[in-house]
């Protein structure tokens, strides 16, 4: 059965806040702790089913007004990861952060058009996980699946696209088709005024065109399929 994950929020904007005035009285390690302490809030902050990359966490920080580089928010992350206090989740568009929290593990749905992350939880899939891990000789403790598709939006565009596309094709085919035919009828005409040899090029540019036609048929089949 899927159970539903519930949102959390925090306050960012204290962390930043708290960061940015900070000031050179904690010293160098008081510092570099807040710039953590508010890098984590900025995940940690986020709805459910957002992950962002290194790159965005970096734009939010700079949003809420923390001076940092690219480079500290990438340092921070990968120490916030090893401290075990965020996870990561690896698609086609990149590696995405998001909050390690306590309690049941979940599993991640990722398009693979826009990137979106979706979380959910699902005894089915875990219970797998230990099956596998047992046949294979493992001492299972916990299993993560990131299964990757394209979400509602993205393969409704996708349809749009190919129907555009199988369109196209058949325009292409009707042309081809009528162009095969006129050379045809030219070809005809040549041969019954006894013309035969003027009438093979054109026989041969109705078969050229006509194979076209049933190619660009085949293609836009492939599409609507």
């Amino acid at each position: 059965m899927t159970k539903p994950i519930t949102h959390r929020t925090d306050n960012t904007e204290g962390a930043a806040a708290k960061t940015k005035d900070h000031g050179d009285a904690g010293g160098e390690r008081a510092r570099s702790g807040d710039t953590q302490s508010a890098i984590a809030s900025i995940v940690k902050g986020l709805p459910k089913g957002t992950h962002l990359t290194a790159g965005e966490v970096y734009e939010k920080a700079k949003e809420l007004g923390l001076d940092v580089s690219l480079s500290t928010v990438y340092r921070t992350l990968h120490r916030l990861k090893t401290h075990g206090d965020v996870s990561t989740v690896s698609g086609e568009r990149g590696v995405r952060y998001e909050i390690h929290e306590e309690g049941e593990n979940h599993d991640h749905l990722i398009c693979l058009g826009c990137g979106l992350t979706v979380e959910f939880v699902d005894d089915l899939i875990r219970g797998f996980g230990k099956t596998v891990a047992q046949r294979k000789g493992f001492e299972h403790k916990s299993s993560r699946f990131d299964i990757l598709g394209y979400c509602e939006t993205c393969s409704s565009n996708d349809l749009t696209n190919k129907a555009q596309q199988a369109a196209e094709l058949l325009l292409g085919a009707i042309d081809n088709a009528s162009g095969g035919i006129e050379a045809i009828k030219q070809a005809l005409e040549l041969i019954q005024a006894r013309k035969g040899a003027k009438a093979t090029a054109l026989v041969q540019t109705a078969v050229d065109r006509l194979q076209q036609a049933l190619d660009d048929c085949q293609n836009s089949l492939k599409l609507i399929k």
